[in-house]
């Protein structure tokens, strides 16, 4: 090793976010297989008994209304069979739709429902199509897979135009990447079978690459929304109609609505029960990671509802998700368009609720689009290119920040024939004072600040926290003053955040005081908590940074998160380090090449697979990792570069400065490569150049 050139490992571990934990229990073994279910089993259900005693039949004799209102909504059709009743007119006659370079063709033969891939020289494959996901305003269309694997074609049929579109069109996707119909990122078992199918098992077996999935139901219906059917079905044909049916509290309604209706990482092998606790099962998505919400905290890519409802004064309030919506239809329990649902509360000021007058505040007539609450407050953004969505932050308009920061605003959205100064005046007009000293315009200012990572957002973030009553708020301050790290008072405010009530800030506490130097104590102190997402976020902490989990449980724990999702390369790549730390050099290849296999368009995959194949002592397999990866990204001046490092770890001085020389003519900007090349040029007793390069890396 070569101690004055920065070693190729540390240099790369800054790209990615890894942790590990080795198995309290060296004995884990292949995720059992469920008796008698063979891998792509379609089937209505997987349990029949189960079925007939939980179902909606078994509820319809004492509850025909809620069964009723079940039927006609979006639950009730969110997932199923192909059939021809349903889908023939989708089918007839033959369509195509163009996407990514290739033709698709859907057809409808007999009552077989194929999908024809023509690629431009005229061949084709052909993919039979077995269910559908959603009934309005689209439909999706899964394909049979090898391994029980079914996928989510990207061809979509757009029910009330009568058209088959791209949910992606703007954007191709081609074979080998995440997104690509056949990737791992449209595989329906993964992504998408939870959220529409009852008491769902995704039951996936790494070892053989398969999903031996199971499910009660092909929709969302009664047994994912109450607990204790089976006895409260029994005990209401014995008479005793009010026994064995659990009454959740407001908080678990919420939380059991939230498991579907959030964008989450999942932390349990689908054990989340009716009742248990959201934090316990599941971590929520907040605008701590860029790209998911604007900065003042509106949805921006799919983060569907909880996310949102989390950071605004409603949820914190104590509205909850009944309040508005019947939960057998899902639709208002009263109307919008006329502001009567709104206007519940916040006539008679009922709970607290501020008193509002709508002409007076809108200043719109009575009747106007812009005098309707969720027209201003709830803007729709809509979502694979035909299904709008409403915000569920509550925001207040403020054209400003679309001048200032691109967040959209519902003036603009509704005044398309009107320029942003327009809408800028007239809210500066009637709003002025307001939206100057709403909390929402300066918290916009400062994340954004974060986002570029502006030194002075530490302050401002720091500064937010002093006031901020909304715990989905401090969690996310919190997560982006990780990026301002070691400053003391980054640590002072995260220490004292460790006491909240709520788990996600006392998670991302525990996390971010866990990249402190002298950290560690915070973080072992978590390990206790009695929530399961914050004992995950302390076991993630210590294991990035290489330190043993000492709680044998919560290894434990974190090890089954890790199996539970090897069905995705960070989990894989994180399993890839455990191995590395446990001498494993077989699991760390395997893991590595499974992770770059799913994802293999994508260079970063490789530039992690070779950080873990050296840290193992594969160095060969690293080089070869990152030549696979520059040759589908030949542009990417990272792949030199890392393979400059390697070659001067593994002491060939000259192949790492030609390396680096091709790295930074990639990239004349790339400071870093110019600093590793004026070591190497040092270290090859070529002063002139290393000073030149030293100079490059200096920016002069």
């Amino acid at each position: 090793m070569h101690p004055g050139l920065t070693t190729w490992l540390t240099a790369l571990l800054a790209l990615c976010w890894l942790g590990c934990a080795k198995p309290a229990d060296d004995s884990y073994t292949a995720t059992p297989k469920p008796a008698g279910i063979k891998p792509g089993e379609y089937r209505i259900t997987h349990h029949p008994q189960r079925l007939a005693a939980t179902g909606p039949d078994a509820c319809v004799q004492c509850h025909e209304d809620a069964v009723n209102d079940w039927k006609r909504s979006h639950h009730a059709h969110a997932n199923r069979l192909v059939s021809v009743d349903l889908d023939a007119k989708a089918f007839t006659p033959t369509r195509r739709i163009q996407e990514s370079g290739v033709t698709y063709e859907m057809a409808l033969e007999g009552e077989r429902f194929v999908m024809r891939v023509i690629a431009a020289d005229g061949t084709h494959t052909e993919h039979e199509l077995i269910g559908a996901i959603g009934s309005t305003p689209l439909r999706q269309y899964l394909a049979k897979a090898p391994g029980g694997k079914f996928q989510t074609i990207s061809a979509t049929y757009d029910v009330a135009a009568d058209r088959w579109l791209d949910v992606y069109e703007g954007e191709d996707r081609f074979p080998g990447e995440w997104g690509h119909w056949q990737g791992q990122g449209m595989n329906w078992n993964a992504n998408c079978a939870y959220c529409h199918t009852t008491e769902f098992k995704k039951n996936f077996d790494f070892e053989s690459d398969s999903y031996h999935t199971t499910w009660t139901q092909h929709n969302i219906a009664c047994a994912e929304c109450h607990s204790g059917l089976e006895a409260h079905v029994k005990a209401a044909q014995a008479g005793t109609y009010h026994e064995g049916l659990p009454q959740l509290n407001t908080v678990q309604t919420i939380e059991n609505c939230a498991t579907c209706h959030a964008r989450r990482d999942q932390l349990t092998a689908d054990a989340f029960e009716v009742g248990d606790a959201f934090d316990d099962h599941f971590a929520l998505a907040l605008p701590d990671q860029p790209g998911l919400y604007f900065p003042d905290g509106k949805i921006r890519d799919e983060v569907y509802v909880y996310g949102s409802f989390k950071l605004s004064s409603m949820a914190h309030a104590g509205v909850s998700c009944m309040d508005c919506h019947n939960p057998h239809t899902m639709e208002t329990i009263l109307p919008t368009d006329n502001n009567l649902l709104c206007m519940r509360c916040h006539e008679s000021g009922l709970d607290g609720a501020p008193v509002i007058q709508p002409t007076q505040h809108s200043f719109h007539p009575a009747g106007s689009t812009g005098n309707r609450c969720v027209e201003c407050h709830m803007p729709k953004r809509t979502y694979m290119q035909v299904d709008p969505r409403s915000d569920h932050g509550f925001h207040s308009p403020d054209p400003l920040l679309t001048k200032e920061l691109g967040i959209p605003n519902a003036c603009s959205d509704c005044h398309t024939d009107q320029d942003l100064d327009w809408a800028i005046d007239w809210s500066e007009r009637w709003y002025g004072d307001k939206l100057a000293q709403h909390p929402q315009r300066t918290r916009a200012r400062v994340i954004a600040a974060a986002y570029a990572y502006q030194p002075e957002a530490m302050q401002g973030l720091l500064d937010l926290a002093k006031d901020e009553r909304i715990p989905a708020w401090q969690a996310t301050y919190i997560g982006l003053l990780g990026n301002y790290i070691p400053h003391e008072a980054v640590k002072a405010h995260c220490q004292s955040m460790l006491s909240s009530d709520d788990p996600m800030v006392r998670g991302r506490a525990t996390e971010v005081l866990g990249r402190f130097p002298d950290g560690s104590q915070q973080v072992l102190d978590s390990l206790k908590d009695d929530m399961r997402s914050v004992r995950l976020a302390a076991a993630r902490s210590l294991a990035s940074s290489n330190r043993p989990i000492p709680d044998a449980s919560v290894a434990k724990e974190f090890t089954d998160y890790l199996r539970f999702n090897a069905d995705r390369p960070q989990s894989l790549l994180m399993l890839a380090l455990q191995a590395a730390r446990d001498h494993d050099t077989g699991a760390v290849e395997t893991y590595v090449a499974r992770a770059i296999a799913l994802d293999r368009a994508n260079g970063n995959a490789y530039q992690q697979g070779a950080i873990l194949l050296s840290t193992a002592g594969l160095n060969g397999a690293a080089e070869r990792t990152l030549k696979d990866g520059w040759a589908i990204a030949p542009q990417d001046p990272q792949f030199p570069y890392s393979l400059g490092l390697l070659a001067a770890e593994m002491g060939d001085l000259e192949r790492a400065a030609a390396y680096l020389e091709e790295a930074v003519a990639k990239a004349p900007d790339f400071y870093r490569a110019w600093y590793n090349l004026s070591l190497a040029y040092s270290q090859l007793n070529r002063p002139q150049d290393a000073a030149r390069a030293q100079r490059k890396a200096q920016g002069q």
